[in-house]
């Protein structure tokens, strides 16, 4: 059966991946409000568990303290379940279940002295005689002359209801990013990424050699290393389309920094009787080129090896 530290987990390692995260960091308060709503799930669930781990206490203000922390520990996880729907941009819709529990939260431990504004609308007490690990009677009055009213709180009943609701909830939030994934995905079903590297690439890198060395002429330098240049050009625009350039920082570096390689290489091409680089360094430039290229097509394999992924979540 899945728990909400399953689905918590599950979350953040989805709003990890490099596209989803680029997409959230563009808001960074969102993103910072959704990073601080997942540790708090995580860390509620902690202290929810701890809590039924801990043995039922004979020292009373031990068992004020549990009562307390537990109660509080409810409110808060409830908190970061709302704020991370809010964050994600996902509707979240009030659960009466929920908010019986934050009412019985706020009457015995939030607010118990005065509910209401003015002299307040009412007054709770915890039964200190009744008062266990696992509940307490807890008795309001009003100022208005109504006769007080008497519950039993049962702490584990909240607990059991409240992990299953958000449960429902967080299920939901992780269906509706896996949907987008899906969609996303979908648009570029037949449009793979490492298609933007021709069959023929070690050809253009083969003329580029043989012109180094003197057994081409110079156009044909200009010409091929133009190719590569718009090979990487198409690459470029591939993952642009995707919105996925700059949420890969490897990507973009090495496009960076093969600019200056081949912008050298076109200049010694071009001007054959007065060449900014020697024969030297033209070649030590086209190998590294070369390289770089190879390691770009690596990349682009691993990303469309993601995007034909049928499970959203493997991406």
């Amino acid at each position: 059966m899945i728990t909400v530290r399953d689905l918590e987990q599950q979350i953040r390692n989805f709003i990890n991946h490099p596209r989803k995260q680029y997409v959230l960091l563009q808001d960074k308060a969102a993103w910072n409000m959704l990073c601080s709503c997942l540790d708090l799930i995580g860390d509620t669930e902690l202290a929810i568990a701890a809590y039924g781990q801990n043995q039922s206490l004979e020292d009373v203000g031990g068992k004020y303290l549990l009562v307390y922390g537990i109660l509080q520990t409810l409110f808060l996880q409830q908190d970061a379940v709302r704020n991370l729907c809010e964050a994600l941009n996902i509707e979240y819709a009030a659960d009466p279940v929920l908010e019986q529990i934050r009412k019985i939260r706020n009457d015995s431990i939030g607010h118990p002295t005065k509910r209401g504004n003015g002299k307040g609308k009412a007054f709770s007490f915890i039964s200190r005689t009744s008062l266990s690990k696992y509940g307490f009677d807890l008795m309001t009055t009003y100022p208005d002359g109504r006769s007080p009213l008497f519950q039993h709180i049962n702490i584990l009943s909240l607990i059991e209801n409240q992990k299953q609701i958000l449960t429902q909830v967080l299920t939901e939030v992780l269906k509706q990013l896996k949907k987008e994934e899906a969609e996303h995905k979908a648009m570029f079903k037949s449009d793979h990424v490492q298609d933007a590297f021709p069959n023929v690439l070690h050809y253009y890198f083969e003329k580029l050699y043989e012109t180094i060395h003197g057994s081409k002429p110079e156009e044909f330098g200009t010409i091929h290393i133009n190719l590569i240049a718009e090979t990487l050009n198409n690459f470029k625009i591939k993952l642009e389309n995707r919105g996925i350039l700059k949420a890969y920082d490897s990507v973009g570096y090495l496009l960076e920094l093969l600019e200056y390689p081949i912008a050298q290489l076109s200049a010694y091409f071009v001007q054959p009787d007065a060449p900014t680089i020697d024969k030297k360094t033209a070649y030590i430039f086209a190998f590294f080129v070369e390289k770089h290229v190879e390691e770009l097509i690596g990349i682009a394999k691993e990303i469309d090896e993601k995007y034909d992924a049928e499970d959203p979540e493997s991406t």
